[in-house]
């Protein structure tokens, strides 16, 4: 997802955006928080830039964040990948694109919650191999 010539949209933000949608995937795949987070390889590149090296360090102590070829999230209980409609769906939540008609705004004190539409993860359990 290239949104280099987008200003509005910091790749931190982009990104930060993406790990928490497939954390939070992963979690009501499996009613558990993940092991690790993968990022690709080029966008950790930008979050390093971003924040630092000392914060990707402490990120990786702490949620397990490492480079990876998309992003994933996974544990004992399996993995949650992003699909397509997701990395194209991101793009209303961040406010850059019309929001995707399959995901519910729910306005609240604290600000907008989204609900995304299941077909946003690609889940696999476990021992499940392709």
């Amino acid at each position: 997802m290239d949104l280099s010539d987008n200003p509005i949209v910091s790749p931190a933000v982009r990104i930060t955006i993406l790990l928490r949608l497939v954390s939070e995937g992963f979690e009501d795949a499996f009613g558990s928080r993940p092991a690790w987070l993968e990022v690709p390889g080029v966008d950790l590149g930008e979050l390093r830039q971003a924040v630092g090296a000392d914060r990707v360090e402490q990120l990786a102590s702490t949620i397990g964040l490492r480079e990876g070829d998309g992003y994933h999230a996974g544990g004992p209980a399996g993995t949650v990948a992003l699909s397509e409609a997701a990395h194209k769906g991101v793009l209303g939540l961040m406010g850059v694109a019309a929001m995707p008609s399959d995901v519910e705004v729910e306005e609240t004190s604290d600000g907008p919650r989204f609900q995304v539409p299941a077909d946003w993860f690609i889940a696999q359990p476990a021992g499940r191999g392709d």
